[in-house]
């Protein structure tokens, strides 16, 4: 799975150049972008970011634990 993969399965648009209104704070503007390739993430906003279990840690605010599991859950395709 990809941070863009679970931005959208979290209802978060995320645009052709790698922008989304970020989640985790007032946003009105795109200021969260996406890196491809396993990069990573980061809000200019909150300065919130990190790799795709800090984004789900964030949304589902859980610890790394549970945020595995949740992903794992969600995205298993075996």
């Amino acid at each position: 799975m990809s941070i863009r993969d679970v931005l959208t399965l979290n209802g978060v648009q995320v645009g052709r150049h790698g922008f989304a209104v970020c989640p985790f704070h007032g946003d009105h503007d795109a200021s969260l972008k996406v890196y491809d390739n396993g990069r990573g993430w980061v809000c200019y906003g909150c300065h919130k970011g990190g790799d795709v279990i800090n984004l789900a840690m964030a949304l589902y605010d859980v610890r790394f634990n549970e945020a595995v599991r949740r992903l794992n859950d969600e995205f298993n395709t075996t």
